[in-house]
């Protein structure tokens, strides 16, 4: 009895862990705002919806791993581009851009890459390992962000200079 107790109980713990891990995070996103200045806009995620400067409502396309995809489609038969905004679940870090030519087909498969820029989140990863390269101490971070103390500054600090590094090294 204690034998099959004991192979139960393995069997479970295996189970839960090779279980996947949700798509979303656990965080309530509904009360969240989020602003991510891209090259010459700011686009703000509120309320699990999304808005351009330009006063465009962005749809939702589809999520996946990489977060959620909301996308603008062509708005005339002559506009032969779209543009996707990738928002991560996490809510610190950057969004991306992606600008697609859509003149071989209304598909999303005939679309083609033109541009890709990242959106820094304020706030977040990145924006914090900015300042610091910038001179702002770890300190003077953690009131900005309104974090509790400089450790979780650091934190922030260290992502963003990993998340960095990562886009530095796919450039070769």
């Amino acid at each position: 009895m204690r034998e099959q107790l004991l192979l139960v109980s393995l069997v479970v713990a295996g189970a839960a862990a090779c279980a996947g891990r949700p798509v979303s995070t656990t965080l309530n996103q509904a009360s969240m705002t989020s602003q991510y200045a891209c090259d010459s806009h700011v686009v703000t995620r509120e309320a699990g919806k999304v808005f351009a400067s330009n006063d465009t409502r962005l749809a939702l396309a589809f999520q996946d791993d990489a977060g959620d995809h909301f996308v603008t489609t062509p708005e005339s038969p002559t506009a032969m581009h779209a543009i996707e905004y990738v928002m991560p679940s996490d809510a610190r870090a950057d969004a991306i851009e992606r600008v697609y030519d859509t003149s071989k087909g209304n598909s999303r498969a005939d679309w083609r890459v033109v541009d890709e820029n990242v959106c820094v989140v304020r706030g977040g990863y990145t924006d914090a390992f900015g300042r610091f390269a910038a001179g702002s101490t770890m300190d003077a971070i953690a009131k900005d962000f309104g974090l509790g103390n400089r450790i979780e500054a650091r934190k922030l600090i260290k992502e963003g200079m990993r998340a960095t590094q990562v886009r530095f090294h796919r450039e070769f």
